[in-house]
């Protein structure tokens, strides 16, 4: 696997390293990539989330804490210089077995300092039931791209602030607040952090440079002018707003294997006139097409049980949202008013 170095060592937002990803994947000819990289306190949040309800934006004004949306699934993460943010390109295999390989390698790789690291659910790594490791994807044409963090020192009072994710998913973990479900590596670590050689952000970098790749490769001052062009569609006031979220009902559940869903309905005289859905889920599609699909199956249906379960039939929703299926979705309608 190929280490991507960049020109300049400085400081960036958040959102070059994921226009980085893209520009790697979509318009170089190099193989399998790998890179890390640290920001200033910032919050990203998934592809199909909605920024008010997963960001506590007069906290993060307040304290100059950036807010982006990311283009790939998944939950809303804070993140700042004490945790590690990890970038993989690949070409090969279908996009679950790229995730779950790529977990294990992480897993083992921590698991090596001393600790022992699992992989949990569909996208985190545990150290004694808490998180230190959360991912997502994103999938172009003939590329995977593999995303996520590993908390090594984080302010988890800022976290805390930071983000506000709903009762359920908080619940769901078996937990009272965020702080409780995850954990630094550092404070993991301990006394053996200086005998695996790992005490700091860099050496941390370093390991994990070292048991993942074999090479290297060094971007000019070109690639980061390309890549801070594809940058500007990060800070498009729009895209960060996401699309419009209009709707008469809110329906909602988390979902094992898919994570947290929700559908906004809205009715005319009874009848389905529009659906639109977010949530924290993996999509396979872009957000645009996992709308129509449930638009063009749900336009005009009664919104009832028997209705809505008849209109959904045999839709092919795991090819759009990652380990869906239609049985679940009519309980998510009608049973979590």
């Amino acid at each position: 696997m190929t280490r991507i170095l960049l020109p300049e060592h400085k400081e960036r937002p958040l959102v070059f390293y994921l226009a980085m990803e893209e520009y790697i994947a979509g318009e170089t000819g190099i193989g399998d990539a790998f890179f890390m990289w640290t920001v200033a306190p910032t919050v990203i949040f998934g592809r199909n989330q909605v920024m008010e309800a997963e960001v506590n934006l007069p906290w993060c004004r307040k304290h100059g804490v950036s807010t982006y949306r990311r283009k790939s699934g998944g939950g809303c993460v804070y993140s700042d210089r004490g945790n590690l943010m990890i970038s993989y390109i690949t070409s090969s295999g279908k996009v679950r077995d790229v995730f779950s390989e790529y977990l294990g390698r992480l897993a083992d790789a921590v698991s090596a300092l001393g600790v022992e690291a699992e992989v949990s659910g569909r996208n985190d790594i545990m150290i004694g039931g808490k998180k230190v490791s959360g991912n997502a994807f994103q999938m172009l044409p003939s590329r995977s791209i593999v995303h996520g963090t590993l908390l090594f020192d984080t302010d988890f009072d800022a976290l805390e602030a930071a983000i506000t994710p709903s009762e359920d998913k908080i619940a769901g973990k078996g937990v009272k607040s965020v702080r409780q479900h995850v954990v630094n590596l550092k404070s993991c670590l301990g006394d053996r952090a200086s005998a695996a050689g790992v005490t700091d952000m860099d050496s941390l970098q370093s390991y994990l440079y070292g048991w993942f790749c074999d090479s290297s490769y060094m971007l000019d001052g070109d690639d980061v002018r390309r890549i801070e062009e594809i940058q500007n569609e990060y800070l498009d006031p729009d895209f960060i707003a996401g699309k419009s979220r209009n709707g008469t009902y809110i329906r909602k559940s988390k979902i094992d294997r898919v994570g947290e869903i929700a559908f906004r309905i809205s009715l005319d005289g009874g009848l389905i006139d529009d659906v639109s859905v977010s949530g924290d889920y993996f999509s396979l599609k872009e957000p645009a097409e996992v709308d129509a699909l449930f638009r063009s199956a749900l336009a005009m249906v009664p919104m009832e049980r028997k209705a809505v379960s008849e209109a959904l039939g045999k839709l092919p929703v795991g090819e759009y949202i990652l380990n869906l299926n239609v049985s679940c979705i009519s309980s998510v309608f009608f049973d979590n008013d």
